[in-house]
C-alpha cells in the first residue's frame, strides 16, 4: 500500500512539473508568435542607422529609411521622470527617414545606382509621411538620459493577453539599459548587456501598469528613442 502512495504522489507531481513546463512553453510560443513585426523593424532600422554611420555605409543608411518611412508609429504620451545629472554631450539628431536619406545621399555622391534608389525612397517617404505619426504601430517617445549612470523612468500600461515591449536605441552610442518593474516593485525583465540599443518583451497575464525604467551606462548624455508596442 506504500509503494502504491509513493507513485501516486510521484505521478502527482509529475503531472504538476509538465503542467508547468507546457505552460512556459506555451508562453513561450506565444511571445513568439505575436512578436510585433512593427518593433522588430524598429530594432532593425536603428541597427541599420547605426551601421551607416559607423561604417560611412550610404546603402545602410538608405535602407533605414526605407524601412522607417513604412512603420506607422504615435507619439509615446507618458510623464518621463529624470534622474542624474546632465554631463552636457552635444545633442545628437534622431535617426528620421528624413535625415537619414539626406546623410545617405552624401555618402552615396555620384554613385547612379543608389540614386536611383534614393529617389524610390524619397518617393516613399512623401507618402507615407501623413501615417507617420499617425494613430497606429509602436509609441515613440524622445529622451535625454543623462551619463554617469543616470536614468529616466515613466510609468506605461500593458495590456494583458498581450506582447509587452520595450526598445531603448541611442542616436550618439550610449549602452542603454531596460528594466522593468510591476506595481509590487518586483522586476519582471531587463536588459542590461553591453550591447549599446536595449530591449525587452514579456507577457503580462492581465492588464496592469508597468514601470519602465531606462539606464545609461554611458559617461556621456544619451540621446535616444524608447518605442513601446
Amino acid at each position: 500500500m506504500k509503494k502504491i502512495f509513493m507513485l501516486l504522489v510521484f505521478c502527482l507531481f509529475g503531472a504538476i512539473g509538465l503542467f508547468a513546463q507546457s505552460e512556459v512553453e506555451d508562453e513561450k510560443t506565444a511571445l513568439e508568435k505575436e512578436a510585433s513585426p512593427d518593433m522588430k523593424a524598429l530594432q532593425t532600422a536603428y541597427s541599420l542607422a547605426e551601421y551607416g554611420y559607423e561604417n560611412n555605409s550610404a546603402s545602410a543608411l538608405i535602407e533605414a529609411a526605407e524601412i522607417l518611412a513604412q512603420i506607422q508609429t504615435q507619439k509615446l504620451e507618458t510623464e518621463v521622470n529624470q534622474e542624474g545629472e546632465k554631463v552636457g554631450t552635444e545633442k545628437a539628431d534622431a535617426y528620421t527617414a528624413e535625415k537619414l536619406i539626406a546623410d545617405g545621399k552624401k555618402l552615396a555622391g555620384k554613385d547612379k545606382s543608389l540614386a536611383k534608389w534614393i529617389a524610390e525612397v524619397e518617393k516613399l517617404v512623401k507618402n507615407t509621411s501623413g501615417t507617420r505619426g499617425a494613430m497606429g504601430g509602436p509609441k515613440i517617445g524622445e529622451w535625454c538620459i543623462y551619463g554617469n549612470g543616470g536614468r529616466c523612468y515613466c510609468n506605461i500600461m500593458f495590456r494583458g493577453g498581450e506582447l509587452a515591449a520595450v526598445l531603448a536605441s541611442s542616436y550618439n552610442s550610449c549602452d542603454l539599459d531596460i528594466y522593468i518593474y510591476d506595481k509590487y516593485g518586483n522586476l519582471v525583465v531587463k536588459d542590461s548587456s553591453y550591447a549599446l540599443d536595449a530591449f525587452v518583451s514579456w507577457y503580462p497575464r492581465y492588464d496592469a501598469i508597468y514601470k519602465v525604467v531606462v539606464k545609461n551606462a554611458s559617461q556621456k548624455d544619451a540621446y535616444c528613442i524608447v518605442g513601446t508596442n
